[in-house]
């Protein structure tokens, strides 16, 4: 039916401008943090009485995959029975509600500003600060060029993992498919580490995250490359960079973007004593961490404008969107 594509293009566009405008949802009605709540209760429970490596590896593995079946399940009776009890219109609401809440594109905007206005001050200890609540790394003894080096990998890596991803599940599954990802994204972001406390138990939430990222940092090269070369930076180098460079990191996945944009703005991002990405053709500065963002957010509206409304028109035209819908 055109009606259901119709439906689902302006779902996409109003959750966007949602993003854009508003931001994030209150944390105490947002999805991802009851998500959060969640997988802290159950985690908690596992890790209170001392178990074997291998059971707690299988008890982590359980978790991660019935919190993930779970959410698909109740996501897609949700927009069937919203559908069907409220109408269309109730559907849509309900659903640019959720699926602006599985992606972020204004939030690390926010963050990466908050870190900028620090430097711009010489206030390092508070940007050291600032850029501890969006990386997982140490950032006491960082400087500068590290912080800033810092947040150019974090709006490369979160371009695929908080943008791209959720979206590209979305296109391919409507909501379920946008939670499922968020859910696992979340499981990884939480108990995905190789830490002694993490390491067993947020096994199988890491195998799960690199799995759904693994399509989605792949495709991320195209959309990066158009954005930078629209934007008139050094999209040739991009790519090369992004060929020599992408598998340094640990993450299969991670290094792609990371590369990509290193390639772009010309410069060399540094994880100390993990990773070198790029050359120092530049030095990093203030306007390359400003211009990383502007390439995400071309590269985002390509994404949603060459793939993302494409897919769903496909979909449509070989009747996907009235199976899942039940007409």
């Amino acid at each position: 039916m055109i009606f259901i594509v119709q439906q689902i293009i302006l779902i996409i566009c109003l959750s966007i401008s949602f993003d854009y405008v508003i931001g994030e949802p209150p944390n105490s009605i947002h999805p991802v943090v009851w998500y959060g709540k969640i997988i802290n209760f159950f985690t908690t429970k596992i890790k209170k009485n001392k178990k074997s490596k291998l059971s707690e590896k299988l008890y982590g593995s359980l978790l991660a995959l019935s919190l993930t079946s779970t959410i698909g399940i109740l996501g897609y009776l949700l927009i069937i029975k919203s559908v069907y009890s409220i109408g269309w219109i109730g559907f849509s609401l309900i659903s640019v509600f959720i699926l602006k809440s599985m992606f972020s594109i204004k939030s690390m905007d926010i963050h990466i500003k908050d870190i900028i206005k620090d430097i711009e001050i010489k206030d390092i200890e508070k940007a050291r600060i600032d850029l501890s609540k969006i990386v997982s790394r140490d950032t006491k003894n960082l400087y500068e060029v590290n912080i800033l080096s810092a947040c150019i990998e974090c709006i490369a890596e979160s371009f695929v993992d908080g943008i791209l991803s959720p979206l590209f599940y979305y296109g391919l599954l409507n909501i379920p498919g946008a939670l499922i990802f968020r859910m696992v994204n979340t499981l990884d972001s939480m108990i995905g580490y190789k830490d002694q406390y993490n390491i067993n138990i947020g096994w199988m939430s890491a195998k799960m995250d690199t799995i759904m990222n693994f399509i989605p940092s792949r495709i991320s090269i195209f959309f990066l490359v158009l954005a930078t070369a629209l934007l008139n930076q050094d999209w040739k180098n991009a790519i090369l960079i992004c060929k020599r460079d992408r598998k340094k990191t640990e993450s299969p996945n991670a290094g792609i973007p990371m590369s990509t944009i290193a390639g772009a703005l010309k410069i060399q991002v540094e994880k100390i004593d993990h990773y070198k990405l790029g050359e120092k053709y530049d030095e990093i500065s203030l306007e390359k961490c400003q211009f990383a963002l502007k390439i995400t957010k071309v590269a985002t509206i390509l994404f949603v404008i060459l793939y993302l409304i494409p897919i769903t028109i496909i979909l449509n035209n070989i009747q996907w969107w009235s199976l899942f819908f039940g007409y």
